[in-house]
């Protein structure tokens, strides 16, 4: 009989395991795409016309508490922010926090898709376009030695 109670307590664990990760999950979205949809509030009259692939979102914050609380919950791959705004690139999605009073707007959009948008912004920051641009060490010659 005492093997059977540790077996139901150790089921009865696991359940309890998975439902907390799924409510995590579904709290924070998969993503910073899923979390910026469901903490902000959807703008598409706000999308990049031309692209089909830019969903706009708005905050009454400022772009820097919304970076904030972005980053806080997924680490981008690459950050940089100047007067125009504020750029998160992750391995498929980059999220661009511009000023927009009263507060920010803010784009999510494919990452290479925003880097050839706003190459004159984070060209010499985020690298290549693709997840492994901050690896990159120029590779001239030399390169292996």
């Amino acid at each position: 009989m005492k093997p059977r109670f540790w077996f139901a307590i150790a089921g009865a664990a696991a359940v309890l395991a998975l439902i907390i990760g799924l409510v995590t999950i579904f709290s924070t979205g998969t993503g910073p795409h899923g979390y910026v949809a469901k903490n902000y509030t959807r703008a598409a009259h706000l999308d990049l016309s031309g692209d089909s692939d830019n969903r706009a979102y708005t905050s009454p914050k400022p772009p820097s508490v919304v970076a904030a609380e972005i980053t806080s919950k997924w680490r981008p791959q690459s950050q940089y922010a100047d007067s125009s705004g504020i750029y998160l690139r992750y391995s498929g999605d980059a999220v661009i926090i511009q000023p927009q009073a009263p507060g920010s707007v803010i784009h999510l959009m494919d990452s290479d898709r925003a880097y050839r948008r706003y190459h004159s912004h984070v060209g010499g920051v985020w690298g290549w376009s693709s997840p492994h641009g901050e690896s990159f060490r120029g590779r001239g010659p030399g390169a292996g030695k």
